[in-house]
């Protein structure tokens, strides 16, 4: 295990070799200006005599001036994560040969499979994992299922185990066709997302109020340089090149949104904890999992309406309307604030006076759907 006090997520460049379609950054491939150099990132990081654990993103890292001087010179004292496309096999190889993989907390590297068949990049994927592979690092490589992919997701794991590169599915986080994911795959879609568990901790949360260590323990760095207190809070504590000041502790988010790792540093009651473990099981299919996880959300805390509301949603999914309208109406009424209470509770009353015979299940062009906040009004209820 890695022995660090202080992680950062450096957001490298926003340029990138490739251009995914579902991509949620509007990527260029233009030559990156401006870079940090290395002495001014070990400046920063060592100071105080602390241990970090650097993320490096992007964009497309290894497209970055002197990446690999830069690795070296973090791992001197650092560790390094590195997300990456894994296609400039120079680089990889350079990597492979030059950094101790016991520095390195892991490589997350992106499939993207029909932007690396345009490329025709395909094999050449193949041999830069087992280079870095072969080398000790440890390399998790994941396949974005958008929706336009599933179909093919089950030969693709073939190939790929094939060849002796093991794919780990990651839900596509956005609209496609009108529609919300990943709260719109199909069942068998969420039945591969049950097998890896995993899959759910990358999730948008909504901590707002409850206090973090963002700002303190774990930063966000922009590509000039600039540091935020973390990816969702957009808050400026300095820039490398002069000076940062820290929180110096746990302080309130102040976002309705955690697109990223808040979760490993917010101060959790064990309701709140056990809601973190129900959506995680909900989004990656295991339904059971998640609705025991709600049910003891309210052993903790009984007025925890967003619990009550996603048990709903599972009364409502097996049919039982009623049960599902009362659990939405008791949501609606602890917090009538929240609207898709309300929304659920006038979807569930619809389906309870469906003209359908008794012993059909009406056809409803509505559905109910979860409830991700979990912590604007739980500092009432400690």
């Amino acid at each position: 295990m890695l022995n660090y006090s202080k992680s950062v997520i450096w957001n490298m460049t926003r340029n990138c070799n490739y251009q995914c379609s579902y991509c949620y950054f509007p990527h260029s491939n233009a030559k990156i200006t401006h870079p940090i150099s290395p002495k001014t990132l070990t400046d920063f990081f060592n100071k105080n005599d602390e241990v970090w654990l650097i993320g490096m993103t992007g964009g497309e890292p290894l497209i970055y001036p002197q990446f690999v001087d830069i690795c070296k010179a973090l791992t001197r004292n650092h560790y390094i994560g590195i997300d990456t496309n894994l296609s400039i096999t120079k680089v990889v190889k350079e990597l492979a040969d030059s950094i101790d993989p016991r520095r390195v907390d892991d490589i997350y590297a992106s499939l993207h499979i029909e932007e690396r068949e345009r490329k025709n990049d395909v094999q050449k994927f193949i041999d830069n994992y087992h280079i870095v592979n072969n080398a000790g690092f440890a390399i998790k490589v994941n396949y974005v299922l958008h929706p336009t992919l599933e179909k093919r997701y089950e030969r693709d794991l073939a190939y790929f185990a094939d060849h002796g590169v093991p794919l780990t599915p990651r839900p596509f986080k956005g609209t496609f066709e009108g529609k919300k994911f990943p709260q719109n795959y199909s069942q068998p879609i969420k039945d591969i997302f049950a097998t890896h568990p995993d899959a759910g901790t990358k999730m948008v949360f909504n901590f707002q109020g409850i206090d973090c260590h963002s700002g303190n323990s774990f930063i966000r760095m922009e590509p000039d340089g600039t540091v935020f207190r973390c990816p969702g809070d957009r808050t400026v504590l300095g820039n490398i090149h002069t000076s940062v000041s820290f929180t110096g502790g746990a302080t309130p988010c102040n976002v309705p949104r955690c697109p990223c790792q808040g979760v490993h540093y917010v101060e959790l009651n064990p309701a709140e904890d056990w809601f973190i473990e129900g959506m995680r099981a909900y989004i990656t299919g295991a339904a059971k999992n998640a609705a025991n996880a709600f049910r003891q959300t309210l052993i903790y805390d009984s007025k925890h309406s967003s619990a009550l509301n996603n048990i709903g949603v599972f009364a409502f999914t097996n049919g039982d309307y009623t049960h599902a309208m009362r659990l939405f109406e008791h949501a609606r009424r602890l917090h009538p604030s929240i609207r898709l209470y309300a929304e659920n509770e006038a979807i569930a009353q619809r389906a309870m006076h469906s003209e359908k015979p008794t012993d059909e299940q009406p056809e409803l062009s509505e559905i109910v759907r979860p409830c991700a906040v979990q912590a604007q009004f739980m500092q009432n209820t400690k």
